[in-house]
């Protein structure tokens, strides 16, 4: 594994030598706390993952990025855009957590490996219910909530005939 020292990016693969975003040399032994940027968000999705983070006892930080240009009148307006780090220790737990609460989904924002356990993930989901199944599945739900929705009404006329019976005369 390698690390860029400014970008806060790690690389699973030990063929690039420099960054890709920055053009650092890479540390090819990062230290178990060094901070390692997740994802980047904003309004609701932020507060979502400072949650979720928060439940799961994840330490993390939040910081404003430098290049967001986002109009901000006397610091008033929240930033339009913030990087959440992690320490490096924690990044397998926090990928898997926001995976899960579908923070995560491109796999651009993810690294080689995570990238891979997704599509694995969505390929599983894809091979559990086939396009024909997933049609059939909609349709009965539909039936079933018309008939539940049918059957709400059917008893309340029945429990309101019982109450009030000249009301139906």
């Amino acid at each position: 594994m390698r690390y860029c020292t400014k970008c806060k990016k790690i690389y699973t693969s030990d063929e690039s030598e420099s960054c890709t975003v920055c053009g650092r040399e890479l540390i090819s032994d990062p230290s178990h706390y060094s901070p390692v940027n997740i994802v980047t968000a904003n309004g609701f999705e932020l507060e979502r993952i400072k949650a979720a983070l928060t439940e799961a006892e994840i330490p993390f930080s939040v910081k404003e990025c430098p290049d967001d240009t986002g109009l901000q009148i006397l610091n008033s307006a929240p930033p339009e855009n913030c990087t959440v780090s992690v320490p490096l220790g924690y990044y397998s737990q926090t990928v898997e957590l926001l995976i899960g609460i579908g923070a995560l989904k491109e796999a651009e924002e993810l690294s080689d490996e995570d990238a891979q356990l997704v599509a694995e993930e969505r390929q599983k989901t894809e091979e559990e219910m086939s396009p024909r199944k997933r049609f059939w599945v909609k349709l009965l739900s539909i039936i079933l909530f018309i008939g539940l929705i049918a059957g709400v009404i059917l008893l309340a006329d029945i429990i309101g005939r019982f109450i009030n019976p000249s009301f139906y005369q």
